[in-house]
């Protein structure tokens, strides 16, 4: 197992007996933007402790549109439902956030600069260009 499996908050509190004992049954998974966890009353075989993503639970509704209804992250774990003795869950969990910052006690880090930059719209260079045009880097005398 990676040593960062332990960044999900709920692996890292387990005691160690605890933790030789789930480690084996662990394996690391990409979780890319958007990529779909588990649908809405499909059955579940596995969880999720995510450690660099946030994967949202959406309640998909009659008419096809859906609601937020939590977000997960790496204090916690996606499809409890299974823990909790269900086989299925009413949400669909989607990763809203991948691997690219990391934000801790209000401060932001930035661990993948061209992922960043390639998941967002062209605002950011529209941004850049004028924050560079307006603030150059040569310090004013």
């Amino acid at each position: 197992m990676p040593p960062d499996a332990r960044q999900n908050h709920l692996l890292a509190a387990l005691p160690e007996a605890e933790w030789q004992r789930w480690q084996p049954h662990l394996e690391p998974v990409d979780l890319p933007l958007g990529k779909v966890l588990y649908e809405s009353g499909t059955r579940l075989n596995h969880v999720v402790f995510p450690t660099t993503a946030i994967v949202s639970l959406l309640y998909v509704l009659e008419d096809g549109t859906s609601a937020e209804i939590a977000v997960v992250g790496n204090e916690g774990l996606v499809g409890i439902s299974l823990f909790m003795g269900g086989g299925t869950t009413p949400s669909r969990a989607v990763v809203q956030s991948a691997g690219l910052i990391r934000y801790a006690r209000g401060r932001i880090t930035v661990l993948d600069r061209s992922g960043l930059e390639a998941r967002t719209c062209e605002c950011y260079a529209v941004v850049k260009k004028e924050y560079d045009r307006l603030l150059p880097d040569t310090p004013a005398r």
